[in-house]
């Protein structure tokens, strides 16, 4: 019977084994893979629908078209994201050779689209028209191990002065 036993639990332990070492591996294969391109399609159908009334976000000083502003409000909004462990790892390995990083400027982008998309739907909620004197700053998250600091992530905050006509 003790024999019968032994390999069962060698197989518990092997699984346990595999699933710490391969698991997040394929977790992350998996984010990159299929959840990352969800959410991305989700952002372009979030986007498309605020299309339609035009892009209410910009960068100039001052609202165009001379209309009278009846109320006015600072906003922001933000949004932290990191790439995956096969992004950081392509990512490591393209440095290498030096030049645009792909796989980091598709995480980036994606960060600062949402971002913006976030503050489209908060200002359109709080009932405002439009966003003049749009900013974008980026904060990157590092975390220190063995003396090196290694980039999490980043923050990207989107903040602007909502007005209503």
């Amino acid at each position: 019977m003790a024999g019968e036993e032994e390999p069962f639990v060698g197989l518990i332990i092997a699984a346990i084994v595999a699933a710490c070492t391969i698991g997040p591996w394929l977790l992350s294969i998996f984010a990159t893979m299929v959840y990352q391109p969800r959410k991305k399609k989700v952002l372009l159908e979030r986007e498309s629908a605020s299309a339609v009334t035009g892009d209410s976000l910009t960068n100039l000083s001052k609202p165009f078209g001379g209309r009278e502003i009846r109320e006015f409000k600072v906003m922001m909004a933000s949004v932290v994201m990191s790439p995956s462990w096969v992004q950081m790892w392509i990512g490591g390995f393209m440095s290498i050779f030096g030049g645009q990083i792909n796989v980091y400027t598709k995480v980036i982008d994606w960060a600062r689209r949402e971002a913006k998309q976030r503050l489209r739907e908060k200002v359109a909620e709080a009932g405002f028209d439009s966003v003049v004197n749009l900013r974008i700053e980026t904060t990157v998250m590092s975390r220190t191990n063995g003396g090196k600091d290694r980039t999490s992530g980043v923050e990207i905050l989107v903040y602007g002065t909502a007005i209503k006509y």
